[in-house]
């Protein structure tokens, strides 16, 4: 997002947040649509600052309804009614979803404005939280006017020696290759974000940094982000069919295109969930994490 852009997504945010503070829960907000209007942005601007609102916990939105001032405006999740409303006047603007790479984004900067940050990763990799994260953490690092004072990172991935359903060749379910690939970018992702994340603490920036690495053996569905115990994001793995290139056996360096079975992990809609939900995911995640997941390859041991 540029900094125009941001800046524009800040006021919006800004004005709403005042207002908030001057109504009564349960009242509804206007819809996109005003907003849009009444602000002079674009749509996707008011959708941004919705979601950082909705993140800060003053208002929940419903899709079909609209969005509304929390029970208890500045804890997150306070209302948990967001899905038992009905539809009152057909604008559903607010049910609208986007790809991962981009609906995360709000979530992860009001998170990283927070003391102590939180994070919790389950998916095949940890790709797109790293195409997000590592960017935001290089603009902490580079003087930052706040830093948090903690950061921990919380990864689960399948274990290498898994044998997973997908990926796979279209033509040759046996072929390894696939795999292989899934496993170079779960790799390549994590040993980049880990980087970041230990350089924040060798150097001080933030001490208490650490970014926490374990497999499971299982092939995951979905993808799940919880962001500081309060925000859980839920995303379905969509399976697509596509050309990529991969390494022909002892070809010496020689690739070839293949057709396979992948998962679209970037584009996967992510889904906001209710309060209790969110306590359902943190429950899951962290008996998983303590039980069955074991370290795993190149991630830092639990500490």
């Amino acid at each position: 997002m540029d900094t125009e852009h941001q800046s524009a997504v800040q006021r919006v945010a800004d004005a709403l947040r005042s207002e908030i503070n001057q109504l009564q829960p349960q009242t509804r907000l206007p819809s996109q649509h005003l907003l849009t209007q009444r602000f002079g942005v674009s749509r996707d601007t008011v959708q941004r600052a919705l979601r950082q609102l909705h993140t800060q916990g003053l208002i929940v939105s419903t899709p079909g309804s609209g969005s509304y001032v929390a029970e208890q405006p500045g804890r997150p999740g306070a209302n948990q009614a967001d899905a038992e409303r009905s539809t009152d006047d057909g604008d559903d603007e607010e049910g609208s979803l986007e790809p991962a790479i981009i609906a995360l984004e709000p979530y992860l900067d009001a998170a990283l404005r927070e003391p102590r940050v939180t994070i919790d990763f389950f998916g095949f990799t940890c790709e797109t939280l790293t195409t997000l994260l590592k960017p935001r953490l290089d603009k902490l690092r580079g003087g930052s006017a706040f830093r948090p004072d903690a950061l921990t990172i919380r990864v689960l991935v399948p274990a290498l020696g898994t044998s997973l359903a997908l990926p796979r060749s279209v033509d040759d379910p046996d072929d390894g290759r696939p795999l292989e690939r899934l496993r170079a970018i779960a790799t390549q992702s994590i040993s980049v974000l880990e980087t970041a994340v230990t350089d924040f603490r060798v150097r001080g920036l933030i001490p208490e940094a650490q970014l926490l690495v374990r497999a499971v053996p299982m092939t995951p569905q979905v993808k799940l982000y919880i962001i500081n115990r309060t925000v859980a994001l839920r995303g379905w793995y969509e399976v697509a069919r596509h050309p990529v290139q991969l390494p022909v056996p002892g070809g010496d360096g020689a690739v070839e295109e293949v057709d396979i079975f992948d998962l679209m992990g970037l584009d996967a809609q992510l889904i906001p969930q209710r309060a209790s939900s969110t306590v359902e995911a943190q429950s899951w995640f962290d008996s998983v994490w303590s039980s069955i997941a074991g370290e795993w390859p190149g991630g830092q041991p639990d500490q």
